[in-house]
């Protein structure tokens, strides 16, 4: 193969969404060798990285999604067996769609790893300069890790950059504590190194890291560091809550949102949230499952604005319409936002709290802060007496806040509760299977029980 510039390589790879899915080459493999070697080069693969969480397959449709429609929330309608498995709660290691999602998060990573491979042959930049542009790409690759983690279970941690055809990529997977502790690694380089951006909050700042760790915190347990974390971030004035909900998805880049997916329908650019719930456009459709579009409902009659805000019984379709540009298909993606330090915070302090009475009043405070902003009543000590009765407030006020936005899986998997989901029998259901066809090509792979 021709030497050719590795960054016009990933470029390219960035943008392309038609990959063969029955390509057998390791997920890290790439056929190119050289590095960026300027600072403006530097800059634009570091906007790249973002580029490539677009894909219909992660973050612009499938991935995102898919948090929603694997729990309770939706549930596909169309003739995709791939995604009908996921729907109906029954996926085949084989799932083609499933080995796609899987190989674009890498691929992300990969670009983070390229990044990292990168800086020290990128001339006139300062040591500082070369320290922040390695923080972000950190920040980023811990971040698609954290979802494969949530997902997969351990997966592979990959750190390297692979130059070329013979040296693949055939590592094994790292248990959910390793990745834990890589994560928190990486975030806490990423915290103190990166700064702030002047894109803010299409790429991360140090705030995005600090938001992340306090995500990552409270999942992984560790609920005093994550109460901290998010804290942080709170306290920091750098945000504030949109006073009307519905801004929050008609006003890109508003300030209550840390890190937000920016999509221009540009270039492939394209966001197709909208249109997966749309029946007058084409394309596999996801619907609400008729039990979540009630409960949702009855807190409209209570006065939630979040419900016209983010859902739509037309008649004939129960839609999701927090994404609703159809016709540019360039709705923005929230990743990270000031309302979820809110509630990581009270449901940290809850359960660090223990059982018993609630006594914490913070608690109470800071879900009071997301119940006035979504139009609902205050809730008192009366209301909410103990503990346990606020981590289940806590838990419908996630589910309607951020409805669409890739969080009830997880939710529902930090509450002990997505086994709920399914019969005694498949249990082992609740993390994913690892794609068979990752599986075949690398035998240091080994598949989730059960599968």
């Amino acid at each position: 193969m021709n030497r050719k510039n590795i960054y016009q390589y990933i470029v390219l790879a960035l943008f392309a969404v038609s990959c063969d899915t029955l390509d057998q080459e390791p997920v890290n493999q790439i056929e190119v060798d050289g590095a960026i070697t300027t600072n403006a080069g530097i800059q634009l693969a570091l906007k790249g990285m973002y580029d490539g969480m677009q894909s219909e397959d992660y973050y612009g449709f499938r991935y995102l999604l898919y948090q929603d429609t694997y729990t309770d929330n939706l549930a596909h309608s169309g003739t995709f067996t791939t995604d009908q498995e996921v729907s109906s709660r029954r996926i085949n290691p084989s799932n083609l769609q499933l080995r796609t999602t899987w190989r674009r998060m890498y691929e992300v990573i990969r670009n983070a790893n390229f990044v990292l491979y990168s800086i020290p042959s990128v001339d006139n930049i300062t040591a500082e300069e070369a320290t922040a542009i390695e923080a972000e790409a950190r920040f980023l690759r811990a971040f698609v890790h954290f979802d494969l983690l949530r997902v997969f279970g351990g997966v592979p941690i990959i750190t390297d950059f692979i130059e070329n055809t013979a040296s693949l990529d055939l590592s094994a997977r790292a248990s959910e504590e390793e990745v834990y502790n890589f994560l928190i690694s990486e975030l806490t380089f990423a915290e103190a190194n990166m700064g702030d951006t002047p894109d803010r909050p299409f790429r991360a700042g140090s705030l995005a890291a600090t938001a992340l760790l306090a995500r990552i915190h409270l999942q992984a347990g560790n609920f005093a560091e994550a109460a901290t974390k998010a804290s942080e971030v709170i306290e920091s004035g750098n945000y504030t809550l949109q006073t009307s909900y519905s801004d929050l998805f008609s006003i890109k880049g508003n300030n209550e949102m840390i890190l937000e997916l920016n999509f221009t329908n540009v270039d492939g650019d394209q966001s197709l949230l909208a249109i997966a719930s749309d029946p007058s456009t084409g394309g596999q459709k996801f619907y609400l499952r008729p039990p979540f579009f009630t409960e949702f409902q009855a807190s409209a009659d209570q006065g939630d604005v979040r419900f016209d805000a983010s859902v739509l019984d037309d008649g004939t379709r129960l839609r999701a319409v927090k994404y609703y540009r159809s016709s540019t298909n360039d709705d923005n993606v929230p990743l990270l936002r000031l309302a979820e330090m809110y509630l990581v915070r009270s449901e940290a302090n809850a359960r660090a709290a223990g059982t018993g009475a609630l006594s914490n009043l913070s608690i109470l405070d800071d879900i009071n802060v997301i119940r006035a902003r979504a139009g609902l009543e205050e809730l008192t000590t009366t209301d909410l007496p103990t503990v346990q009765s606020a981590l289940d407030e806590i838990l419908v006020q996630r589910r309607f806040e951020f409805a669409f936005e890739g969080h009830r899986y997880s939710d529902l998997q930090r509450y002990g509760l997505v086994s709920e989901l399914f019969p005694a029998n498949e249990q082992f259901r609740v993390l994913w299977p690892i794609p068979l066809q990752e599986i075949e090509v690398n035998n240091n792979l080994v598949q989730n029980p059960g599968y």
